[in-house]
């Protein structure tokens, strides 16, 4: 089996391309075939995996890069079940890995070749594969402003984080939209967000799905109702904790539960994070896909 890394220049302002000499010195260490794929531009991660998949070859690729890297590795895989993916991660937030352990977890090259592979599921939003989550509404506003700040020196996923929230208070909150649930029943209004969720994670690790499982065939939908800043902004700590649903202004405010299908629709173009990229909808349907790729766990962190 041929062993692929994909190095994201851009992630992490760099970080990725400095593995490089670690992979030659860890593949040469265990005389294993490699190949060191650089990728050119955006879209380039998904275009090779998908061509050297259809291609026939037995290979394991590792995705040096942050959550839009793999999120585009994994849409290059889309129709390969079978293909066994892992992550080195080395972008701004990292949420897809937090729901296996750390960062520290996931960086030593040997234990990721040496690791095994377990099946995941992904929600299809539009024939798109989201690996993670997808936010709509404020939580969407704030990683749009995170885009903007993580290129900057010296500032972190976390940081970048707060400092997205504060920009977004500054501006009218909340979205009107429209939900379709697969009995046939609807609810539409004006709601502060809503996550569709595969992993638990988001925003450099504030755990706004604490009850999301990759492997149980069912996204986590949570809405959140319009409430003020002041009760958002004291939630806030238990929403990056994943305690926020124990909470009496949850219980009042929060619809979370579990869905294999929805639609969604909103009254003009809104913004929509999907796995940390941004772009635009009107309309989107959201569906399970079950066990649509393998992800690789590191050798030894099962037994942490």
């Amino acid at each position: 089996m041929e062993h692929i890394f994909i190095i994201n220049p851009s992630a992490g302002q760099g970080k990725a391309e400095k593995l490089i000499p670690q992979i030659r010195a860890a593949m040469e260490e265990i005389a294993a075939p490699y190949t060191i794929y650089t990728t050119k531009a955006a879209g380039d991660a998904e275009r090779f995996v998908r061509e050297t998949c259809e291609a026939g070859k037995k290979v394991r690729f590792y995705i040096c890069g942050g959550d839009g890297s793999f999120h585009e590795a994994v849409n290059g895989a889309k129709g390969f079940p079978q293909t066994e993916l892992g992550l080195l991660p080395t972008g701004t937030g990292n949420d897809f890995i937090r729901n296996f352990g750390k960062k520290k977890d996931f960086m030593d090259i040997l234990s990721q070749v040496k690791g095994k592979s377990v099946p995941c599921d992904v929600i299809d939003i539009n024939g798109r594969y989201v690996v993670n989550m997808a936010n709509i509404g404020f939580d969407c506003e704030v990683a749009a402003q995170v885009g903007k700040w993580k290129k900057k020196p010296l500032i972190s996923g976390p940081v970048a984080y707060l400092i997205g929230v504060a920009a977004e208070f500054a501006k009218p909150m909340g979205k009107r939209m429209s939900f379709r649930w697969a009995d046939g029943t609807t609810m539409t209004g004006r709601f502060l967000l809503c996550t569709l969720a595969n992993g638990s994670f988001c925003g450099g690790g504030f755990c706004s799905s604490p009850k999301a499982a990759l492997h149980d065939g069912l996204m986590d939908v949570g809405i959140v109702q319009m409430i003020s800043r002041r009760k958002f902004i004291g939630i806030l700590p238990k929403y990056k904790t994943g305690t926020y649903l124990e909470t009496r202004l949850a219980e009042e405010k929060v619809l979370y539960e579990k869905y294999r299908k929805l639609e969604l629709a909103v009254a003009e173009p809104t913004n929509i994070s999907i796995d940390g990229e941004i772009s635009r909808f009107t309309y989107l349907k959201a569906e399970m896909v079950q066990s649509a790729f393998r992800f690789i766990i590191p050798n030894g962190l099962e037994e942490d």
